[in-house]
Formats: C-alpha cells, sequence, structure tokens
C-alpha cells in the first residue's frame, strides 16, 4: 500500500478529531452535553455531531444512553493503558526525576491529574527504598489530599475547585478538610508557585505543571525528623527548578 499524506482538509480533521477527544478527556468523569461541545470548539453542531458518530463507531467515544453526555470510550482507555509499561511522561522526566532525588537524598514522585484525583505513575526511589512509598505508585487521591495533588489542584480556578469541593466534600470532611482550609493551601501553593505539606510521618513539597492537555506533578518527600519547614521550601525551589529548566530545554 502507498502511503499517501492527507491534505489540508485532511489534517484539519485530524486536529479536530484529536481536540475533541483531548476536551473530553478533560471531562470525562461526569460527560459534556452536545452544547457544550459546540461552545468549547467553535464547530458547529452538524460537524460536531459527525465527528462524534465517527469516534463513536470506533469506540473512542462513547454516549451515555440517559443523560446523552459525551465521554471517553473503551478503545480510548486501551490505548491510553498500552502507555503504562512505560509511561511516556515518565521517560520524559525521568532523568530530571533523578536529579531531584540524588541532590535531595529524598523519594521523588510523579502523578498525573485524572479528573477530580491525582493518579501516581512513578516513584523514583533512594538508595535504600521504602516498601511504603513504592506501594503509592498506582494509587489515586482525590486532588488536595496530599503535596503534588494539592499542586494540581492549585491550577484550578476558583469557581472549579468550589464545584469539585461541592461533589466531594463528604470525602473532604473525612480529613477534617473544609473549604476554607482547602483554599487556604491553595492560596499558599499559588503564592510561592509550590505545595508544602506535612503529615502522617513526611513532609515534601510539589510543583505542577500542564503537560498539553492535561497536567502532572513532581514532588519529593522525606521522613518527618528531615522534613523542617525550610527543607520542605528547599525541595520545592529545586523541584521548580529542576522542571521548568526542563520544559524549556
Amino acid at each position: 500500500m502507498t502511503a499517501t499524506n492527507p491534505g489540508p482538509s485532511g489534517v484539519q480533521s485530524l486536529e479536530r478529531a484529536f481536540g475533541l477527544l483531548s476536551l473530553l478527556a478533560q471531562h470525562h468523569d461526569y460527560g459534556m452535553a452536545m452544547r457544550q461541545i459546540v461552545q468549547a470548539t467553535g464547530l458547529s453542531r452538524p460537524t460536531a455531531h459527525r465527528m462524534l458518530s465517527f469516534l463513536i463507531r470506533l469506540r473512542y467515544v462513547e454516549q451515555d444512553i440517559t443523560t446523552h453526555a459525551y465521554r471517553l470510550g473503551s478503545a480510548a482507555m486501551l490505548l491510553g493503558m498500552g502507555t503504562m509499561s512505560r509511561p511516556p511522561l515518565v521517560t520524559e522526566f525521568i532523568n530530571t526525576m533523578r536529579r531531584i532525588s540524588r541532590r535531595t537524598g529524598e523519594a521523588v514522585f510523579m502523578v498525573v491529574r485524572i479528573g477530580d484525583y491525582s493518579y501516581n505513575i512513578h516513584h523514583e526511589h533512594t538508595a535504600t527504598p521504602s516498601p511504603v512509598m513504592q506501594n503509592l505508585v498506582g494509587a489515586t487521591r482525590l486532588l488536595g489530599l496530599g503535596v503534588g495533588s494539592l499542586s494540581l489542584l492549585s491550577l484550578m480556578s476558583d469557581d472549579e475547585i468550589n464545584e469539585h469541593y461541592a461533589r466531594h466534600q463528604i470525602r473532604y470532611a473525612a480529613y477534617n478538610l473544609s473549604l476554607r482550609r482547602l483554599f487556604t493551601g491553595v492560596q499558599r501553593t499559588r503564592d510561592i508557585g509550590y505545595a508544602v505539606a506535612a503529615g502522617e510521618g513526611v513532609g515534601g513539597a510539589g510543583f505542577a505543571f500542564d503537560v498539553h492537555p492535561g497536567q502532572a506533578a513532581i514532588s519529593a518527600f522525606a521522613p518527618r525528623a528531615r522534613a523542617s519547614l525550610a527543607r520542605r521550601h528547599e525541595m520545592g525551589a529545586l523541584i521548580v527548578q529542576e522542571v521548568q529548566a526542563q520544559i524549556h530545554h
């Protein structure tokens, strides 16, 4: 079969299709109504409907039979899961995480945002790895619970955080986290550029950043005895320095 280059219209269709998938990925938990998709993309309703119908046939998109909302389908899920044995984002930032771990002497993690949660995809361990730390890989946490997760939450707008808190108020109450207390942590993170926190015998710092079309965060943790507030700020500043150097390289 002879490969041919897609013309301008073909490239535009691909861009629109991937744009739709990226948009739905950001709203996967609750899906999106057709009017929301049209408003967010600028596509006409007939064009959006035609493209979504095509993606539904390929199982990259599904439509809720009750609410009629659109979200990612099983093919999109399996496509993404195919990368988890070697996450490309980890490969991209592995040297950065190793430098942070080497310079701090502490465990380093990478988490990504998936809807209302953070998902831990990598642990860069120290010379004496902790089984407890290693077991955190693959764990999900509600945004705001954990230093990397808090830094991800801080990238959201105030309105988005209010809506997020309303959806999970019972869960936050179990951690004694009021909306006001959550916003205190968010505002501090925004002011200094990274999150710091301590609890459960450890302390750490985390920095969140955009990785189109989503967000990720890198954090470092130390046992509480080595995690004074000053040390947490040192780790936070180092993470920001290393990650920004990688992004702007």
